[in-house]
């Protein structure tokens, strides 16, 4: 079991246990005597076995260009990911979630520089098709019955840490560039020179000369 075990997370895959593909080795990874052998032996080769929020993973140190590598060939599911949880706002692992549903949510919710780095098609059906697909395909949802209905895995939690984490940093590099935007917008008020030189001042961040009384 643990070579079967070793290859399937050696693809990559993030072993949900709340999978029912993977459930078989999700349950051989939770018991902690079959982890700690596995994570000694891998620990050897350089990689490191993770074990956390009811997913595992195979894990190693980024060097150079590697980080760069790994966010590229992540990038679409990411994304994809992005649009899932704008439209289903509290989106977490084991929820259920519906194709006809997401279709039904997406023009208020669609966001137009995702879809264009994701498809090559405006057809709404198609667009949902595609994506449930890459989702399905990186391991992060299962279809039920129907293929209608799908199961958040619990990896989901891998990825939206990620998400929020690239959100968090463009919601300061936005938030910065308004604070400059305003500090050096010119006021359509006071125009004396005194307050022209203060803003002059506030563009220099010099501090305020002061005079002796």
């Amino acid at each position: 079991m643990e070579s079967v075990v070793f290859e399937v997370l050696s693809r990559g895959v993030i072993v949900s246990t709340n999978s029912r593909r993977f459930f078989e080795i999700a349950q051989w990874l939770s018991d902690r005597e079959n982890f700690t052998s596995l994570s000694q032996l891998l620990n050897r080769l350089g990689l490191y076995l993770i074990g956390e929020n009811g997913y595992f993973y195979l894990s190693k140190e980024l060097k150079g260009g590697e980080e760069e590598k790994f966010f590229t060939s992540h990038k679409n599911v990411i994304l994809a990911i992005a649009q899932l949880k704008r439209v289903f706002v509290h989106l977490e692992q084991g929820h259920r979630i519906k194709k006809s549903e997401f279709i039904r949510r997406f023009d208020a919710k669609r966001d137009e520089k995702i879809l264009k780095a994701l498809f090559d098609t405006s057809d709404l059906l198609e667009i949902t098709d595609k994506l449930f697909s890459l989702l399905e395909k990186n391991f992060v949802v299962e279809p039920l019955e129907g293929r209608d209905e799908y199961l958040v895995l619990n990896s989901i939690g891998y990825y939206l840490d990620i998400v929020e984490a690239i959100a968090d940093e463009i919601g300061e590099e936005e938030l910065e560039k308004e604070e400059e935007e305003e500090l050096w917008e010119p006021s359509k008020g006071d125009t004396s020179p005194e307050m022209e030189e203060s803003r002059e001042r506030e563009r220099k961040n010099l501090p305020k000369n002061r005079k002796d009384k």
